[in-house]
């Protein structure tokens, strides 16, 4: 079974219902299997969004990951804030 790298913030239950109830035309944005949007997945007993890294991928470009996965989750929830030290790296 192959690793990955995901970059992600785990999901509360303000943003669950957030993302129950995504802003109009978002849910596009996590709901598809593809691989330029957001993901939702379970580690645990605990539920996060955010993205896969490709293998490979270049560390210089781990900034423009988290400003792209903050961006979409604000876009899906309608302005949420989102803290800078919420996103973080997981092996799934």
């Amino acid at each position: 079974m192959d690793k990955q790298f995901f970059v992600g913030m785990k999901i509360s239950k303000d943003l669950q219902n957030r993302l129950d109830k995504p802003a109009p035309g978002t849910d596009c944005y996590f709901k598809k299997d593809n691989v330029e949007y957001l993901h939702i997945v379970n580690l645990g007993e605990d539920r996060f969004i955010g993205r896969f890294l490709k293998d490979g991928f270049p560390v210089g470009e781990l900034d423009n990951v988290s400003r792209n996965v903050c961006s979409i989750v604000r876009l899906i929830t309608g302005g949420q804030r989102i803290a800078e030290d919420s996103l973080h790296i997981y092996v799934t």
